[in-house]
């Protein structure tokens, strides 16, 4: 694994039932085909079907779940639709350059074309990322060792190290019980593998008789929208983010002389930000209109999907430009082993994490690791699949 993916590795990939709906006023079928292409990887073909795309999601209001066994709390996703992706019509790019002035210039090349996705199912997202006290009554019950404990420890934060890159290094003193810095067990949990996930999915889904995963990228990215189209789930203004999310900040720089400079390069003194120096505890910033908590910032989140770097591209093979519209993705989520793989189990992860300017935590951007990585700066959240 590498230093914080805030600004330079993102991507994604899609498989299960993987469907592209398509209209126009004179036909409705055509079979169309694409290619999920991964870091590191090669072509693999998918089919795509043809319906009618469903109207767009409106400002929807969500019910929340009673608690179960580990006082986890679901909001439950209404079926809808909404746009993928960063959308770059009218140059919307340029403007988020102009915006985001005092931050580093962004990299959309993996989180475009924007195209419509139909989520078909309703879903309950945790409204919360996964706890230490709750991966603790995990490891508790069932004398599990994350990957970092078995393998020589997670990639941690070493402020000492002048040169930026070696600040992010692995050592095997760094897992979840001992990330470098204080937490307790409010804190989403980090250090923590994909492999470490679904094993604590695995865990809790027999243990409350019911069905637990990890997000596909597609419903995460919808859940954290919140039928909204905008950068971010709050708007599209970067000062907001302190109020939203724990990202790279003043009480950071303070801490971590230098660090920021590589996320926000100006305008950042030390009482700029949202006080928080590594994690915050969960649920400490204002949700989303969806009542989720952290989707932007605090820690990355592992989703269930491989990594496949341009498949929005290829979503789009064979569709004149004028039909373009008029093209969906239907519950997207890319599993397939390709050869590729064989160099690494790649994952998807989603929402930025405590070491990434605001820019960098937008609702489209999207990064990867290898299954069995773990850092400081991620973590996951749970899906209960609806009965």
């Amino acid at each position: 694994m590498n230093p914080p993916p805030c600004t330079v590795r993102r991507g994604s990939g899609y498989g299960r039932e993987v469907a592209v709906l398509r209209t126009a006023t004179d036909h409705r079928s055509s079979a169309l085909k694409f290619v999920c292409c991964a870091i590191l990887v090669g072509a693999m073909l998918v089919g795509r079907s043809i319906s009618a795309v469903e109207p767009s999601t409106a400002e929807m209001h969500v019910r929340l779940t009673p608690a179960n066994s580990l006082e986890m709390v679901f909001a439950v996703i209404p079926a809808g639709d909404y746009l993928r992706g960063f959308d770059t019509a009218n140059r919307r790019e340029r403007d988020f350059d102009i915006i985001h002035q005092y931050s580093n210039k962004q990299n959309f090349k993996n989180e475009t074309p924007a195209h419509r996705t139909v989520i078909t199912q309703p879903f309950a997202l945790g409204v919360t990322e996964v706890t230490v006290g709750q991966f603790r009554a995990f490891v508790r019950a069932t004398g599990y060792q994350t990957d970092a404990e078995r393998n020589g420890g997670a990639l941690g934060c070493f402020p000492d190290e002048k040169n930026y890159v070696d600040r992010f290094r692995k050592a095997p003193e760094i897992t979840w019980k001992t990330p470098g810095f204080t937490q307790s067990d409010a804190h989403p949990v980090v250090c923590v593998s994909w492999n470490d996930a679904q094993e604590f999915c695995g865990w809790l889904s027999k243990k409350e008789r019911a069905t637990y995963r990890l997000p596909s990228e597609a419903e995460w990215e919808y859940a954290c929208r919140a039928a909204r189209s905008t950068w971010y789930s709050w708007g599209e203004s970067p000062d907001e983010a302190y109020r939203h999310a724990n990202v790279a900040d003043g009480a950071l720089e303070a801490a971590q002389p230098q660090t920021t400079q590589f996320q926000r390069a100006v305008r950042l003194g030390a009482d700029d930000g949202d006080g928080a120096v590594f994690t915050a505890k969960v649920a400490s910033f204002r949700p989303n209109p969806w009542g989720l908590y952290d989707l932007h910032g605090n820690a990355w989140e592992w989703c269930q999907d491989r990594w496949s770097a341009n498949v929005y591209e290829q979503y789009f093979t064979g569709v004149p430009r004028q039909e373009r519209a008029n093209v969906a993705v239907r519950d997207p989520l890319f599993v397939e082993e390709t050869d590729q793989h064989k160099y690494g189990d790649w994952r998807s992860m989603r929402g930025g994490a405590w070491t990434c300017a605001p820019a960098a935590v937008r609702a489209s951007i999207r990064t990867f690791a290898e299954a069995a990585d773990a850092s400081v700066y991620t973590g996951f959240r749970v899906v209960r699949e609806m009965p």
